[in-house]
C-alpha cells in the first residue's frame, strides 16, 4: 500500500466501496465477540449489534486502499445509527473528505472523512465522520480555499467579495463557524478592519454549518446559500435582526467562497 501523506487529500473528494453481504456468520461472530446477546439479536428477522456497522464501515474504509502507512492513529469517530441492518443485507460505504488541518507542529494533520454506509436499496443505514491524525510531507503553505472556518480562508474571501456597497454604513464582526472551526471578520463601514479567531468583543453574529454543508455549497452549481439557510442547514447566533439586515452581504461572502474554492 503507497503511503498517501495529509498533503495528498483534498476536501471534496470521494469514494465508494465494494459492497459487502451480511452473513449468518456476521451475526453470530459480532455476538460472540461483543456479547451482546439481546434477544433482537437472535432468530428470524434478527438485526445486527448496531457497532457491527460501524466495524464494516471501517473494514470498507481500509479497503479503499487510500490509507497507508502515514496514518497514525484514529482520533474520533461521530456516529448516528439511522436503520436496522439485517442478514443478507448488501452494504456500500460511501467515504467524502471534509476537513484538512495541519496541526500546529507542521509535521502531521487532522483529515476527517465523513462516511454513509448504505444497503442494497440505497437507504443510509449508518453514517458519521472519523478523524484521523496523518503524517506530512513537508511543512506547508497548504491551499486555504476549502480551509472552512480558518483565518486563511477568510482572509481569502474577504479580498475575493467587495463588501463595500453592502457594509458601507456598518461596523461590526461576523463570525464564520465550520465544526469547531471560528473565525471573526471585523468590518468597519464597508472595510475589514482585521481577520482573527476572535474578535475583541465578540461576533455581532455567527454563521455557522458543518462541514459537509460548506462543502455543499462550494460546490453546487449554483449559490445555494439562501436554500441552505432555509432549510437550518446553516444556524445564526448572535444578533438575528443584524443577520437579516445582512443576508445580501452574506451571499456575496458565499459567492467569494465559491469562487476561492
Amino acid at each position: 500500500m503507497a503511503d498517501r501523506w495529509f498533503e495528498d487529500f483534498v476536501v471534496g473528494e470521494r469514494w465508494t466501496s465494494a459492497p459487502r453481504v451480511v452473513t449468518d456468520d456476521d451475526l453470530a461472530d459480532f455476538t460472540r465477540v461483543s456479547g451482546d446477546d439481546h434477544p433482537l439479536h437472535a432468530g428470524p428477522g434478527a438485526i445486527l449489534q448496531g457497532p457491527f456497522g460501524v466495524a464494516v464501515a471501517m473494514g470498507l474504509l481500509q479497503g479503499l486502499d487510500i490509507h497507508g502507512d502515514a496514518v497514525l492513529g484514529l482520533l474520533d469517530t461521530h456516529w448516528a445509527y439511522r436503520r436496522p441492518v439485517r442478514v443478507g443485507d448488501e452494504l456500500t460505504l460511501e467515504v467524502t473528505i471534509v476537513r484538512a488541518r495541519r496541526t500546529s507542529s507542521g509535521d502531521r494533520g487532522v483529515v476527517t472523512r465523513a462516511m454513509s454506509l448504505v444497503n442494497q436499496l440505497r437507504e443510509t443505514v449508518q453514517e458519521g465522520t472519523t478523524a484521523a491524525m496523518i503524517a506530512a510531507r513537508s511543512a506547508g503553505p497548504d491551499p486555504v480555499g476549502r480551509a472552512f472556518g480558518t483565518v486563511g480562508w477568510a482572509e481569502a474571501l474577504t479580498d475575493k467579495a467587495d463588501l463595500a456597497d453592502e457594509l458601507a454604513s456598518w461596523d461590526g464582526a461576523i463570525g464564520l463557524r465550520s465544526g469547531d472551526d471560528e473565525v471573526h471578520v471585523r468590518i468597519y463601514r464597508g472595510r475589514v478592519v482585521e481577520v482573527a479567531r476572535r474578535s475583541p468583543r465578540g461576533a455581532t453574529f455567527t454563521l455557522g454549518a458543518d462541514a459537509a454543508t460548506w462543502l455543499e455549497l462550494v460546490e453546487a452549481p449554483d449559490n445555494p446559500f439562501m436554500r441552505l439557510a432555509m432549510a437550518g442547514r446553516f444556524t445564526v447566533t448572535g444578533d438575528g435582526y443584524e443577520y437579516l439586515r445582512l443576508t445580501s452581504a452574506l451571499h456575496r461572502l458565499a459567492d467569494a467562497a465559491r469562487e476561492i474554492a
